[in-house]
């Protein structure tokens, strides 16, 4: 698939972001100037203000010759001032395209300094998957430095997808922890708890993206992945946490989840209703990786929803078998290319568009409400589900866009 104009967002701005959540990371950008401000700013709306932006910015110079010295020179800088416990090299494109050899440059590195751990992950050419890649690149890349440990029998370590999930799986790590399974989260918020997802026996990612970042683990420390499906929405929570259960033969998750049930299915009843009053065909366009997650959420609740998916690999593949077998027509996975939103919208005429900016931009003239992608993570458990459900017609703002509908059928023309 060619690159698309509402794809704006490279994946080093996401590993930027990605990293510089985490306690104990320091991510260096190598790469121009240009880039490093460009993905500064882009990369703000979802990362901590403190931050530290660090970067080569390769001039003219040493693209043409190389930017390895300076690679090397600012990597010692970064450990001598600040002594992170893992230093991550963002190679953008430019690097890349020129052929800097990055691991060349560790080896030199760790030979001045044998205890500095650095890795670096390839951001460069990821479109049109850019936004899910830069963040399983940029885990994967923090897996390669983790060191071992002993692992746990029948614990259990849920992967995944972006940074923002580091302050959101306990919705998920308080129902296997109240259950007394042994769980790791990853990501975490801090360096240290991340590293203990090593010692897992068992790896349940809970969304399409850490595939990279899952078979790294398995390599390395001799985990095994079990992807069930995403666990989104009322029945793939359910569904997510049985599975669990099954697999670690703990009865305690399957009753935990039976209460669970009992206290959302009413509210999942009375939002169905409402859906059942008021259909709702709902396009979903490629974003970060949760459009197929608020998709699956949508379809729940009765909607027809066209997704647009980000992901190809062996988890996505899984998923739309999943969604397939369950909601049937409701779903429409558009694998085909398209040229803007507003042809998908001309194709589909959806009563709502989940998009990234670009799409708002091509859909505002027809009225149609559009929700940004980036404002909709951390879809995971009953709790998320049941709120958005709830709160869906309120937030969709239906009568604003009806009376101005009403306006210009009745000036527009005059």
């Amino acid at each position: 698939m060619p690159l698309k104009s509402y794809e704006h967002c490279c994946s080093s701005c996401i590993a930027l972001a990605n990293l510089g959540k985490i306690e104990g990371v320091i991510p260096i950008l190598h790469g121009p100037q240009a880039c490093a401000f460009g993905n500064q700013i882009g990369s703000m709306f979802c990362r901590p203000s403190r931050l530290l932006t660090i970067g080569t910015t390769l001039k003219k110079s040493e693209v043409i010759f190389g930017g390895e010295g300076k690679l090397k020179e600012q990597i010692i800088n970064v450990y001598n001032q600040y002594k992170p416990k893992i230093i991550v090299i963002i190679n953008t494109c430019v690097p890349q395209l020129i052929g800097e050899d990055m691991k060349g440059v560790i080896m030199e590195v760790k030979e001045e300094i044998p205890e500095l751990k650095v890795t670096f992950c390839e951001t460069g050419f990821n479109q049109p998957k850019s936004t899910p890649l830069g963040n399983d690149v940029s885990w994967r890349a923090i897996v390669d430095v983790l060191e071992p440990q002993e692992m746990v029998k029948g614990s259990v370590g849920i992967v995944g997808r972006a940074g923002q999930d580091a302050d959101s799986m306990g919705c998920l790590t308080s129902l296997l922890r109240e259950a007394g399974i042994t769980t790791y989260a990853f990501p975490a918020g801090h360096l240290d708890e991340m590293a203990k997802i090593v010692k897992a026996e068992f790896l349940c990612p809970i969304h399409l993206v850490p595939y990279l970042t899952c078979k790294r683990l398995n390599e390395r420390f001799g985990s095994k992945t079990h992807y069930f499906e995403m666990p989104v929405g009322v029945e793939g929570t359910s569904n997510y946490m049985r599975s669990v259960a099954e697999l670690t033969g703990n009865q305690n998750l399957k009753d935990i989840v039976d209460r669970e049930e009992k206290k959302a299915f009413p509210r999942l009843e009375m939002i169905r209703e409402q859906f059942r009053k008021k259909p709702v065909r709902a396009l979903l366009i490629t974003g970060p990786a949760n459009e197929t997650s608020m998709g699956k959420i949508l379809a729940e609740f009765g909607a027809e929803v066209i997704i647009v998916p980000s992901m190809r690999n062996q988890f996505a593949r899984q998923e739309q078998d999943i969604l397939k077998k369950r909601y049937g027509s409701r779903v429409t996975f558009h694998e085909d290319d398209f040229n803007k939103v507003s042809n998908l919208v001309e194709l589909y005429k959806p009563d709502v568009v989940f998009g990234d900016f670009q799409a708002r931009v091509e859909i505002i003239r027809d009225l149609i409400p559009c929700f940004i992608n980036e404002n909709y993570l951390n879809e995971y458990g009953y709790d998320y589900a049941l709120d958005f459900g709830e709160n869906f017609f309120e937030t969709l703002k239906e009568p604003v866009f009806d009376e101005w509908k009403d306006i210009m059928h009745q000036y527009g023309e005059a």
